[in-house]
């Protein structure tokens, strides 16, 4: 089974979608966002301020953005 995923789709939700770090869990190794979504917080990362771990959020969302694009330009 050959399923092509909606890149333009997926990425268009993303660009729109502000992820915003609003807490950090350090006990139970957790960060929680403005939506009420809570997320598992890596190793290493539980010294962050929020403010250091938002930067964090906000470059994974833009690496996330240029893979799909990559793939949405390699695939035409």
């Amino acid at each position: 089974m050959n399923t092509k995923i909606n890149n333009k789709k997926i990425s268009e939700l993303m660009k729109h979608k502000n992820i915003k770090v609003v807490s950090i869990d350090t006990k139970n190794m957790l960060y929680t966002c403005d939506d009420g979504n809570e997320y598992p917080l890596m190793d290493g990362l539980e010294t962050l301020s929020i403010e250091e771990l938002q930067k964090h959020v906000d470059s994974a969302k833009q690496a996330t953005l240029d893979i799909i694009e990559k793939i949405e330009n390699e695939d035409g």
